[in-house]
């Protein structure tokens, strides 16, 4: 079967169309709100260049994603599925890149199981269902880094790879700024280092002409976005970000065994086997993918501004690194050295007990971040959620590579089947800012709505819903709310729960409590200045 190409790259599709594209369209949480408000905004108007939202430039970001989202919205319609839609895409474009990149580095089977890792890591899935920047920036910037290897490789078509190594680092600049031209040229640069040395100053014409496609594509973008946009993206945006921000220096390291759960627990064992072969001549193929992957991770460690988002950068060179690492079991015909075979077993042991204690306490677990019920499991997921476990502990018992891989990919492809399939269409139905904000419609009509929760947004995916026809005024001092309450006319507002009850204490305004909500953790009060006659 591995050797019929259309059957694999049919397969793979189906599988990635399942994975992504089942229940694209719930209701949009959070930021995605925002996001899709710029980009219905510029359906709206026409206006494709200047951001806006809620009535402000919203300087924040480049307008390119916002382009992607606007002309899906043309395509699909004014939808969820059409705002995330982008997004998923691009998720199915990483499974491809990840196999591409296997055959090419080494085999088919190794490609295969690449593939198969980018669509059953929980975090892939999860972002990929978001309409975010990550996965399309994550995509770019690893084609990017790819192509930069096969015109490194040399060829009849050198420069062709070498011009879509930089176009594709200029695209991920136009999506998020210099994050997506200096990971993977920093990257890049250093495989160039270790492997050319002295030869290195041969490839400064052909760099040079890469970086004038990329300048070519990139400068006008932005001198066209204007000095205020740039200003504040470049300098209060990415700058700040590297210098300042609470995060550890070690967060990632701490977070990437739970961003790339279930295939993060064996990084162990692949660094394992980094480290017994440092001492045996490392292919070309194998240095690369130490460099793509190590240099990504370090790179992306050094500015101080973290989340665990930007983790999706690591996805392709992590999959394919533990590809990597079970093509390697897979194929040794002699026994695995003692202390690989202890950690793998102990690793697969683990999975399978975090299996079985997820089964247990998962759903109570979940509810400390979700507002959903614990009963939400489905009897037959569970129940082979719970099989396939048993499995895995018993593969450990024996310590059979092909059955400890088997009966991994197994649990990854069911938590798979139940992120998409049952905890996106729970979340939907128990915990949706859509059905929130059908209520405050109703009792607000069309009179004016003013927000007052102070040092953050009280819910852009509610505002999304909302649909106001003018922009609702987020109020930031107590005299502000009574400037803007002290009218003849009725005035509603959502205030924070803890924000209203201060109010209360401190100058007891005139108003009325209306309704009580609670969302993602959050809970606010609709109130009004006087009763509806």
């Amino acid at each position: 079967m591995l050797e019929k190409e259309w059957l694999v790259l049919t397969l793979l599709a189906l599988w990635g169309l399942f994975v992504y594209y089942s229940h694209l369209g719930t209701p949009l949480r959070g930021d995605e709100g925002m996001y899709a408000a710029i980009a219905r905004r510029m359906v709206r108007t026409g206006d494709w260049l200047q951001l806006v939202y809620e009535g402000r430039p919203y300087l924040n970001k480049p307008p390119l994603h916002f382009w992607l989202m606007a002309l899906s919205l043309v395509l699909w319609g004014p939808s969820e599925f059409a705002v995330r839609f982008p997004s998923a895409t691009f998720g199915i474009g990483m499974v491809f890149l990840a196999y591409f990149s296997g055959k090419l580095l080494f085999d088919r089977r190794l490609g295969i199981i690449a593939a198969i890792i980018t669509t059953t890591t929980l975090s892939a899935v999860w972002h990929a269902h978001q309409a975010r920047f990550d996965v399309e920036l994550a995509f770019w910037m690893n084609l990017a880094f790819f192509a930069f290897y096969l015109a490194y490789r040399g060829s009849r078509r050198r420069f062709g790879y070498l011009c879509v190594a930089f176009l594709s680092m200029a695209v991920a600049t136009m999506l998020k700024g210099p994050v997506g031209f200096l990971l993977p040229a920093g990257a890049g640069f250093v495989f160039l280092v270790l492997t050319r040395r002295l030869k290195i100053l041969a490839e400064v014409p052909l760099l040079l002409a890469g970086m004038a496609v990329f300048l070519l594509v990139t400068v006008p973008y932005y001198l066209e976005l204007g000095d205020e946009f740039n200003r504040n993206f470049f300098v209060g945006q990415n700058l700040a970000r590297i210098v300042y921000a609470p995060n550890s220096p070690f967060f990632y390291f701490v977070m990437i065994f739970a961003v790339f759960f279930p295939w993060s627990l064996f990084l162990p064992c692949a660094g394992l086997m980094l480290f017994r072969s440092r001492s045996r001549h490392c292919d070309e193929a194998d240095l690369l993918l130490r460099v793509w992957s190590i240099g990504f991770f370090v790179l992306l460690s050094l500015p101080a501004g973290k989340a665990e988002r930007f983790l999706v950068y690591l996805i392709p060179p992590f999959a394919l690194l533990i590809a990597r690492y079970w093509d390697y079991l897979l194929r040794s015909v002699d026994p695995v050295p003692a202390a690989e075979a202890r950690l793998l077993r102990v690793v697969t042991f683990l999975l399978g007990l975090i299996g079985v204690a997820g089964l247990i306490a998962g759903p109570r677990l979940i509810q400390l971040r979700f507002l959903i019920p614990p009963d939400f499991w489905s009897i037959p997921l569970a129940l082979f959620l719970g099989i396939v476990c048993i499995g895995v502990l018993y593969a450990a018992c024996r310590c059979r590579p092909q059955a400890m891989f088997s009966s991994v990919v197994a649990i990854a492809v069911v938590m798979t089947i139940g992120l998409v399939q049952y905890f996106y269409p729970t979340l939907a139905r128990y915990e949706s800012a859509k059905a929130i904000a059908r209520q405050v419609r109703a009792a607000v009509g069309d009179s004016p709505l003013v927000i007052f929760h102070p040092g953050r947004s009280l819910g852009e995916d509610i505002l999304y819903y909302l649909d106001r026809p003018s922009p609702v005024p987020e109020l930031q001092t107590p005299d502000e709310v009574h400037a803007a309450f002290a009218v003849d006319r009725q005035v509603f507002g959502l205030f924070a729960t803890h924000q209203y009850e201060e109010l209360e204490r401190q100058a007891n305004p005139p108003l009325m409590r209306l309704a009580v909500h609670s969302y993602r953790q959050r809970d606010f009060v609709l109130v009004t200045n006087r009763a509806r006659l």
